[in-house]
């Protein structure tokens, strides 16, 4: 899922303690006084979470713990529209439109354990023996029923499908691919008796494919929502995610009127709504379009249920604990979740095992997953703090590197080594800068990063132009002492602890 390109402007508030000018000069001064961090409850919270009954329909998020499934990855020969095209055969490998060894030349980060999986496609990338690597395409029917079976098998309460918005409307290729997926999901949601929800990526979204997006949403409604078992409710009423909501509007091509008006026109067609939305969307400030802060929250008094998104907000820990606005993201939750039950709104945590985009964005920062540690410091702070269900990012989002399924291990990833030489070329400041394309012709850029077959010296402002061998970007893997499977264990281990089926622990549980 995404939004991959957002760059988040996190200040924390200076507190200064004022000292009376006729105190003796040895006084020591009093501490600074922050802002409490709320209480965790000094009782279990989790005595009201239910626990869902096998076999049975999914009549509410509560008691869940639910991934984002993208589902969107494309190859040559997989059937779908888009295997027509050159530049988009690999769709969701591709980077600069090619699927190749080296950084800006692939988009992945992760490369998927295909241990299991019945089709394969051969790529250009190689292991350290010269055997060929291969990837999957989520086209096909026995990979999605493939990672159907693994939700099961862990645990997992089920899957919210991304529909995107920019890859379904007006695109036939896209709605050609994300249909079939979708269909394909469906048909796992029945066989492996999974929850599964469908969730609008606003991205590609403005006010003039309203209809367009209502008319799509009827299909999805009478086709799946309203008829398949397993489809996720919420209030006696099939639900509808739409992500990507309180950002600046000038950014995102809407406001919150016109999710507003959405939202109605949804409601009416007889759905419940959950938005996604921006980390600081109570508060204000961040990531959040301030000025617009008394709608949104009009907004979200009017749904069902939010989840505010939290991938590239923090990078450890320490940040998780201490970073943000408002004394640190864990003890949001409890600030968010107040909010959220006083205004009879489902609050739904977003959890994610760590993030990892250098192939797209390598001016970007990877994030240690510390064995899994992260993600249950994360997941622990939820549910302790009285959470009743979690979302987790993602599935299967191997862009981001924030893939809870089977990946490799570090030391069994294919060569990122390219077969060229070039150079990569950072420009924070979009300036217009000159370079060498890849085809030996002379040009200006104004792009945030692009490759160069020559060195660009001067360097961009504040930027920099580096060899692909120096940047030496692998990818990453699943810790070599670790199993394929941690984090899809991880994941159903958590649904356990938020329905009191293990006690609840700060320490991930021993396998």
């Amino acid at each position: 899922m995404t939004l991959k390109h957002t760059s988040i402007l996190m200040m924390a508030a200076m507190l200064t303690a004022c000292v009376s000018c006729n105190k003796p000069e040895d006084e020591i001064p009093p501490a600074i006084e922050k802002d409490p961090v709320p209480e965790v409850p000094a009782e279990d919270p989790r005595a009201d979470v239910p626990i869902h009954e096998d076999g049975q329909p999914y009549t509410t998020y509560k008691g869940l713990v639910m991934a984002g499934y993208q589902g969107w990855f494309g190859a040559p020969g997989d059937g779908c529209s888009h295997a027509k095209h050159k530049n988009t055969e690999w769709y969701h490998y591709r980077e600069n439109e090619v699927f190749k060894p080296g950084v800006l030349r692939n988009s992945i980060d992760m490369w998927p354990d295909m241990t299991e999986y019945e089709v394969r496609y051969d790529t250009e990338f190689k292991f350290a023996d010269g055997s060929t690597a291969q990837v999957f395409s989520s086209y096909d029917e026995s990979t999605v029923l493939l990672h159907f079976k693994w939700l099961k098998d862990y645990g997992i309460d089920g899957v919210w499908m991304q529909r995107f918005v920019g890859e379904v409307i007006d695109n036939p290729d896209g709605n050609d691919h994300f249909n079939k997926v979708l269909a394909n999901a469906m048909k796992g949601s029945d066989q492996y008796q999974r929850a599964i929800g469908v969730m609008y990526d606003l991205g590609g979204y403005n006010p003039d494919r309203y209809e367009k997006v209502l008319a799509d949403a009827k299909f999805l409604y009478d086709t799946y929502a309203s008829v398949q078992k397993f489809y996720i409710h919420e209030n006696g009423k099939p639900m509808l995610a739409l992500w990507g909501v309180g950002f600046n509007p000038t950014e995102r091509g809407y406001d919150n009127a016109d999710i507003q008006k959405l939202v109605d026109g949804l409601q009416e067609q007889g759905w419940s709504i959950m938005l996604g939305v921006t980390t600081y969307w109570r508060a204000g400030g961040g990531d959040t379009y301030t000025p617009g802060k008394l709608s949104l929250h009009k907004l979200i008094k009017d749904v069902d249920a939010i989840m505010p998104w939290y991938v590239g907000r923090f990078g450890d820990i320490n940040g998780y604990d201490n970073g943000g606005n408002e004394g640190g993201f864990a003890g949001m939750v409890s600030k968010d979740l107040e909010w959220c039950k006083k205004e009879g709104v489902l609050y739904v945590p977003h959890c994610h095992p760590g993030s990892s985009d250098l192939n797209m964005h390598p001016y970007y920062t990877r994030n240690s997953r510390v064995k899994g540690d992260f993600f249950w410091h994360q997941l622990h702070n939820c549910i302790k703090r009285g959470c009743e269900s979690i979302y987790i990012a993602m599935f299967d989002e191997i862009d981001e590197g924030t893939a809870i399924f089977k990946c490799m291990n570090k030391s069994e990833v294919p060569s990122n080594d390219a077969d060229i030489d070039y150079y990569v070329v950072y420009n924070p400041k979009n300036e217009k800068v000159r370079y060498t394309n890849m085809s030996g012709f002379a040009g200006s850029s104004t792009s945030t990063v692009f490759m160069s077959s020559t060195p660009v010296d001067p360097a961009p402002t504040d930027g920099w132009c580096r060899s692909e061998d120096e940047l030496g970007i692998t990818f990453e893997g699943i810790d070599d002492d670790l199993p394929t499977d941690h984090y899809l264990w991880l994941t159903g281990q958590a649904g356990k602890m938020l329905r009191s089926q293990i006690d609840l622990q700060s320490k991930q549980p021993k396998r």
